[in-house]
């Protein structure tokens, strides 16, 4: 029922030669031939299909990388990776590095993660990528030093696999370099998917709260945004991301957003320090002791009532949380106990689910232009004369 806790596990297996690809795939087909078949995304069977097929794609992409590497070479280690990147400026802050590695940056979906890498040597797919990317988008590191930081870390470390992912799918390609110079996006984070990945990943925090046990105390909002405590809205500015956007590190993303986050308005409120309430403690930390994030945050907007999963949100009061709205979730709530009014929610997420990815899908094959979709960063070309 939680994605992030979804993986197979396999891979210290698959990284030592001790089972194959092929009979990890041939295993589950057999398996959903007896059985049938689920889809365990939370996305549903149209996007991805089901959970054995969306194995089989990843497997591929994992032999993608092997047979990547032999034509990459030696470019693959160095920083501008196989795709000669330029044009990028690095830092090498070991205080943020160090920040970074030990789980303390602020976005509890990033620290929950790191947190447990460092502990059991495991990270999960979906947050490799979340806190590899808030590396280079925010923190704005050489990307070397987190893939050599995972490689330190990880049980199933393999150079295509780790560095091969860090450099194909975090790394900025050359157009992205170009669009970030024309859309500088300092003032806020630049990585959504730390705010907008726990929503339906972590739908009722169950990973998080293990491995940031500090925020128990706090409701599930303010768990996914603890930042509320001591910060207040500041700016409505669309997110809903165009082609080559700095924003959204993940491409899939950029290009898929009508059936991917038909439960986002497009838009998040960028955050100043609260004027009338301060609830920061000593040394840059709140109350709790969790520490403020280290580049400024986002409130996501969100309809709670367009949600696929069932969930935990909305545990605030409605006037602390005006960019979150609907029907709240419950926390002690899953899929197979639900009341009558919460399978009638359910089902409406899945019609709304399903009829966005048929728009999408239409969309896709029928439009092609590509618009600059947010006014934030339109109205900034302009004033500068971009």
């Amino acid at each position: 029922h939680n994605p992030v806790n979804g993986g197979t596990r396999l891979s210290p297996w698959l990284a030592f030669g001790c089972i194959s690809a092929r009979h990890v795939v041939h295993a589950a087909r057999d398996y959903e031939r007896r059985h049938g078949k689920s889809s365990s995304t939370g996305k549903g069977s149209g996007k991805m299909g089901s959970t054995g097929a969306r194995l089989h794609t990843e497997l591929n992409f994992r032999d993608f990388l092997r047979f990547s590497t032999l034509s990459w070479g030696t470019k693959l280690f160095k920083i501008g990776g196989p795709f000669e990147v330029s044009g990028l400026e690095w830092s090498y802050d070991q205080g943020l590095f160090a920040r970074w590695r030990a789980g303390e940056t602020g976005y509890p979906f990033v620290d929950a993660g790191m947190r447990e890498l460092a502990a059991t040597g495991y990270i999960s797919h979906l947050h490799r990528q979340c806190c590899a990317a808030f590396l280079v988008r925010d923190l704005r590191l050489d990307w070397r030093m987190g893939a050599e930081h995972f490689e330190s870390c990880l049980l199933d470390h393999t150079p295509d696999a780790n560095w091969g992912n860090w450099a194909y799918r975090i790394l900025q390609r050359p157009g992205l370099v170009h669009t970030r110079a024309r859309y500088p996006v300092e003032e806020h984070l630049t990585t959504v998917e730390c705010v907008a990945w726990p929503i339906v990943h972590d739908a009722t925090l169950e990973h998080t709260l293990r491995w940031v046990p500090e925020l128990r105390s706090l409701p599930r909002d303010l768990v996914r945004e603890p930042w509320r405590l001591a910060t207040e809205p500041q700016k409505r500015i669309k997110v809903k991301p165009f082609k080559d956007s700095p924003l959204w590190f993940c491409a899939a993303n950029r290009v898929n957003w009508d059936y991917e986050y038909f439960w986002l308005s497009g838009h998040a409120w960028t955050v100043r320090p609260a004027k009338s309430r301060r609830a920061e403690g000593p040394g840059g930390r709140l109350p709790c002791g969790y520490p403020l994030p280290v580049v400024p945050a986002l409130n996501m907007e969100v309809d709670m009532d367009a949600l696929p999963v069932n969930h935990g949100w909305g545990d605030t009061d409605e006037h602390e949380r005006p960019h979150i709205w609907g029907t709240p979730g419950s926390a002690e709530k899953d899929a197979r106990s639900v009341s009558s009014r919460g399978i009638a929610i359910s089902n409406k997420a899945a019609t709304l689910r399903d009829r966005a990815f048929q728009r999408g899908a239409q969309k896709q094959r029928v439009d092609k232009r590509r618009r600059p979709a947010s006014e934030y960063y339109c109205a900034h070309t302009r004033a500068v004369g971009a």
